[in-house]
């Protein structure tokens, strides 16, 4: 058996070889939790690379009821996002088991980073999990960005079947981006569109 492995092994190109060796460690990856994870996030972020946000064609008025929502930072402060009607508001829901999630949030930091000075901006980064989960998490991945968890229900404006869900609000609390899935938050084309909602 083992002259049978060298013989086939000895008779292949060195990109074949190397091909058959990150199969091969794909599939021990896969076998462990963390190895999937760490396989989706990069997947993932490999598309929030590639992945430009949408505009919507008709902005979405949100009823009034949508547009309070309490938000407990991890500090235990109770935020309202109605307090921050007249500035452009990016909502972002995830979560830390979440491929899709961790994979585009390194484009938020980005996007975050070239914003946190700007008083017409406000960012609110929402999970429903445990607040040291939470923390253990964002501590880990060295990220600036402000994180909540919804004190009552996620109003119906912002619900959705999956995460991440993203939504970029005009400072009338219009829905001018809604995003379900990984996206290039970091790029010129969102910091653009922020722009431009900040001067209307």
């Amino acid at each position: 058996m083992l002259e049978k492995i060298k013989k086939y092994w000895s008779g292949k190109s060195l990109f074949s070889k190397i091909s058959d060796v990150i199969f091969l460690l794909l599939i021990v990856a896969l076998i462990f939790p963390e190895g999937r994870m760490a396989i989706g996030g990069t997947i993932n972020r490999i598309k929030a690379m590639l992945v430009q946000p949408s505009i919507e064609k008709n902005r979405i008025s949100l009823p009034d009821t949508t547009q309070s929502w309490e938000l407990k930072a991890l500090d235990n402060t109770v935020v309202n996002i109605q307090n921050y009607d007249g500035k452009v508001k990016f909502i972002n829901l995830w979560a830390t088991w979440c491929p899709p999630c961790i994979g585009e949030m390194p484009e938020i930091e980005k996007l975050y980073t070239k914003f946190k000075g700007n008083k017409n901006v406000a960012f609110f980064m929402i999970s429903d999990e445990n607040t040291e989960k939470i923390k253990s998490f964002i501590d880990k991945k060295n990220y600036s960005f402000p994180v909540y968890q919804s004190v009552g229900e996620t109003p119906l404006g912002f619900r959705s079947k999956s995460i991440p869900a993203t939504y970029i609000l005009s400072k009338d609390n219009q829905i001018v981006i809604k995003e379900i899935g990984a996206a290039r938050w970091g790029g010129a084309k969102t910091e653009e569109i922020i722009n431009n909602l900040i001067n209307e």
